[in-house]
């Protein structure tokens, strides 16, 4: 039954509205350890929000203008998957004790092993999987927000596709959507020190080039590209580092950047910049939505947005030389 196709736009506002929603929590996170000068808060806010803003209208003006919306065969498997991949992923987590990221990339390679085509709804349920009970997480209010999150993905099936972080992102507007009706309370973080801070930037824009190139170089995919560098650092970085849950939570987070198309983020170098962006978005939100299933993938989709509100912007402001003109 087609339906109107203003439900490609609302599927896109969601989106566009949790990452734009991430980008300002990190603003204020950032501002608020440098002294909460306005003056600058204001300043860095037009940086980020501008070309942020650019790229998510544009991408909901692109969804309004699509042909009316339909739900498909494959449409309820990915809503199905998204569904299921939420409570089996919390199990993994909290009931056996994996822990949130090697629990979702745990999913999200068996996904991708028993059905490829399901891969990425799975990966996206994996998400709203990684709530923990720091935000009062429990299974109910998980699978019920797996439900809401698989009907998000549906709706928001012709936005922003090739942004890193849309999976995540429809996790978060899941959960969200659940917290407002008290199925999830935010816990409570802090904003890293600063040589903390610094290596998360730098792990973040190593994890996020690694996946691109498992991703798109190997031509992997970008589930298994995520889930792999994901299992990686779940699995090495606590046990060894200090701040191990930490890093590996960036390092998981800067991989969901890295699931980006070329054609959104082009190229290695490109991506090493939206990864590090990741980061610096990471320490600036860690106050906010503590425990909140899908948080990584909408910073890392803020992040993506960015970069490439940052290339948009730049190419319409300082347009390349006309081709064929000589002097």
């Amino acid at each position: 039954m087609t339906v109107y196709r203003s439900i490609h736009a609302a599927g896109a506002l969601a989106l566009a509205g949790a990452g734009t929603g991430m980008g300002i929590a990190a603003i204020s996170g950032v501002t608020e350890v440098g002294g909460g000068d306005l003056a600058g808060w204001a300043a860095l806010f037009a940086v980020v929000v501008v070309p942020l803003g650019y790229v998510a209208a544009r991408e909901t003006r692109w969804a309004l203008r699509t042909d009316g919306f339909d739900v498909t065969r494959t449409d309820l498997g990915n809503a199905v998957a998204v569904a299921a991949g939420a409570p089996v992923t919390y199990v993994l987590s909290i009931e056996v004790g994996l822990g949130p990221v090697v629990a979702s990339a745990l999913v999200g390679l068996f996904a991708y092993v028993l059905s490829e085509k399901y891969a990425a709804p799975a990966y996206c349920g994996s998400f709203v999987g990684m709530a923990t009970p720091a935000a009062g997480a429990d299974i109910v209010a998980v699978s019920a927000a797996g439900v809401v999150s698989a009907g998000v993905f549906v709706a928001a099936k012709r936005g922003f596709n090739g942004f890193g972080g849309k999976l995540g992102t429809t996790a978060f507007v899941g959960c969200l959507a659940v917290a407002a009706l008290g199925g999830f309370g935010p816990g409570s973080g802090t904003v890293p020190a600063g040589d903390v801070a610094a290596v998360l930037v730098v792990v973040a824009a190593l994890a996020a080039a690694a996946t691109f190139v498992v991703s798109v170089g190997l031509d992997h995919g970008p589930v298994v590209g995520s889930a792999i560098v994901g299992l990686l650092a779940g699995l090495v970085c606590p046990p060894l580092l200090a701040a191990g849950d930490t890093v590996a939570a960036v390092a998981f987070c800067a991989s969901f950047a890295g699931m980006a198309t070329p054609e959104r983020i082009p190229g290695t170098g490109a991506m090493i910049v939206a990864g590090a962006v990741s980061g610096l978005v990471f320490v600036g939100a860690a106050p906010y939505f503590v425990g909140f299933g899908g948080k990584l993938g909408t910073i890392a989709f803020t992040a993506c947005l960015f970069t490439a509100g940052i290339r948009s912007l730049g190419k319409t402001l300082v347009p390349s030389p006309l081709a064929g003109v000589s002097g």
